[in-house]
């Protein structure tokens, strides 16, 4: 018997040694805890499953610039605050009180908008949330939510604002120069469109004389030019004699020479004739080097010597065309008697006033006959 208490003692002993060691880890815990919850750099907040917050420390009154006495009674709950979802972690909080553990990413919270549940002015911060769920001897839990303010959010936020404004200033810098250079780019067109225009004069020198004097070298674009003025022109004044006048020009290729023996082609579909003027021996030489056929096209070599010949043209085809008309005149002089006589040859003889439409008498008893 003496043995069975014996080994009753010794058990309640281990018993209460394992008891004592279980009460310090626990005291441990709570000692932990204490700090945790007295702990002014960091907050903490102890919140129902359905979202009710609970009990928070001092550093969620540090942190939130509010008396935690005063909102506990307002029993807030985190799954109703709008500005949770317009911050877009309203996810992670519903998992959060699901029981999850959860890391909420940062975000910039304005208690300004939640004054009346404070009663105290409040202010944005930037804060990074991290969410445990504490369970307990059932299937219940709490969850325990450590947030802690981050300034370096706010001025990165600031920053990335301020870069945003600055691009947006830059993109508004960048339209405006676009403008400008649109509208350089438009003067500067007109200004060449206006230029080519002077480049290409086309001159009245007499009446249905024209005269297209060319300085400088002869490219596409202004052979273009200048057939586009050349054929408006003649149109326009009725010319008959063109005078291509090329003593400016330095140098001619086969190229450019082709286009004003293209501008002659069509001239002459409009009815006038052109000449090549002011071809220096140099020029001369050229195109008799480079073989370029000058398709008919007349030449003089000087202005005057062409417009000498223009006029002399035109002169003969007035002449000439006086010479048709006068012989035309004589010839309807001539004919004039003759178609006198014979009108004369098939006049009928003139009747008595009343017997025009009289018809022969016939003999009595016979009557006109009648065409079946």
């Amino acid at each position: 018997m003496g043995y069975e208490g014996d080994d009753d003692s010794a058990q309640l002993v281990r018993r209460l040694e394992a008891m004592e060691k279980e009460m310090e880890s626990l005291r441990a815990d709570a000692r932990r805890w204490r700090a945790l919850m007295a702990a002014r750099c960091f907050s903490v907040s102890i919140h129902h499953p359905v979202g009710r917050t609970h009990a928070v420390n001092a550093g969620w009154e540090a942190l939130w610039r509010a008396p935690a006495e005063v909102f506990l009674q307002l029993k807030y709950n985190m799954l109703e605050d709008p500005q949770l979802v317009e911050n877009g972690i309203m996810p992670h909080v519903e998992r959060f009180f699901r029981g999850e553990e959860v890391a909420i990413p940062p975000i910039s919270y304005d208690t300004d908008l939640v004054e009346e549940l404070t009663g105290k002015r409040g202010g944005a911060v930037w804060v990074c949330s991290f969410g445990v769920p504490v369970r307990d001897a059932g299937d219940g839990f709490e969850g325990v939510l450590f947030q802690f303010a981050v300034p370096e959010a706010a001025e990165i936020q600031h920053k990335y604002e301020a870069l945003i404004e600055d691009q947006r200033a830059l993109q508004a810098s960048l339209e405006a120069r676009n403008r400008e250079l649109e509208e350089t780019v438009r003067v500067i067109a007109a200004q060449r469109d206006a230029i080519q225009a002077m480049s290409v004069p086309v001159i009245r020198v007499a009446d249905g004389v024209l005269c297209l004097p060319i300085v400088g070298m002869i490219d596409d674009a202004r052979a273009s030019a200048l057939l586009e003025r050349l054929l408006e022109a003649i149109a326009a004044q009725q010319a008959a004699q063109v005078l291509l006048d090329i003593t400016g020009v330095p140098a001619l290729d086969a190229r450019a020479a082709a286009q004003l023996v293209g501008a002659a082609s069509a001239a002459r579909l409009l009815g006038a004739s052109c000449t090549l003027v002011g071809v220096s021996p140099a020029l001369a030489q050229t195109l008799v080097e480079l073989g370029v056929d000058l398709g008919g096209l007349d030449t003089a070599a000087t202005l005057a010597e062409g417009l000498t010949r223009a006029l002399a043209a035109r002169r003969g085809a007035a002449q000439r065309s006086a010479a048709v008309a006068a012989q035309r005149s004589a010839t309807v002089a001539a004919r004039a008697p003759e178609r006198g006589e014979r009108g004369e040859a098939h006049r009928p003889a003139a009747l008595p006033r009343g017997e025009a439409h009289r018809p022969a008498a016939l003999p009595r008893g016979e009557a006109p006959s009648r065409k079946r």
